[in-house]
């Protein structure tokens, strides 16, 4: 009678059978008289983030369908920031936000991705004029300035952080959010894992890297940030 591996009357192979899987790297398959070899491709899928449920975009910080609120109230300087999953790498060309309203006598607007650890990987081009009286409402791609940039994950359960900023204004322009109400959007996260903050910058035409440590997540309207 035969077994997995051998039969009752032959001699048993090696204790340990080892040997190269597909990418070439050894493998313990088994021992005893029960084993198999393990240098065979099994055909799994590699990763594919960019088919998810994104509307053909790599990330956003919530779906869409529920951006029907405003962002407001923060005063000039100030970084809103949403944060956008990052499972795998991916290479990000464009920051995308939708203008709602707009504003007065705008200086130094921009688009902004940044790291999980707070290093900025690029901003747009300056938006002041789009985004102010005579300009137009709706939805902006903005590409990121000398991108694309491959963006690695830097530990596991990682992240983007995309961010809208105004250094100067009579009147602010607003953008899609949730709602202009105070949410859980931040329940069980630390600062530096809010999913929705805001941080101080002084007025700049160059955007800087930031300490995620000091993002303040209270009461901060989750806007709708994507990634392409």
């Amino acid at each position: 009678m035969s077994t997995h591996g051998g039969t009752s009357t032959s001699a048993p192979p090696a204790t340990t059978v080892t040997g190269p899987d597909t990418i070439g790297a050894p493998a313990v398959v088994g021992t005893g008289l029960h084993y198999a070899r393990n240098d065979h491709d099994h055909g799994l899928p590699a990763l594919d983030y960019n088919a998810l449920q994104y509307n053909d975009l790599l990330g956003w910080t919530f779906d869409p369908a529920f951006a029907r609120g405003t962002s407001g109230g923060l005063s000039p300087t100030y970084l809103s920031v949403g944060r956008i999953p990052l499972p795998a790498a991916m290479t990000v060309t464009n920051v995308l936000v939708r203008v709602v309203t707009l504003g007065v006598t705008l200086t130094h607007s921009f688009l902004a991705l940044f790291k999980s650890d707070g290093t900025i990987i690029g901003q747009s081009a300056d938006q002041s004029t789009a985004w102010e009286t005579g300009g137009a409402i709706g939805l902006y791609t903005l590409p990121l300035g000398g991108g694309p940039y491959v963006c690695t994950p830097l530990a596991a359960n990682d992240f983007l952080l995309a961010a809208y900023y105004v250094g100067t204004y009579a009147t602010q322009p607003f953008f899609s959010a949730v709602g202009n109400t105070v949410l859980l959007d931040n329940a069980g996260t630390t600062a530096a894992r809010s999913r929705f903050s805001y941080i101080a910058q002084s007025d700049r035409a160059t955007l800087v890297s930031i300490n995620p440590a000091s993002l303040t997540g209270a009461n901060a309207l989750p806007v709708w940030f994507g990634i392409s």
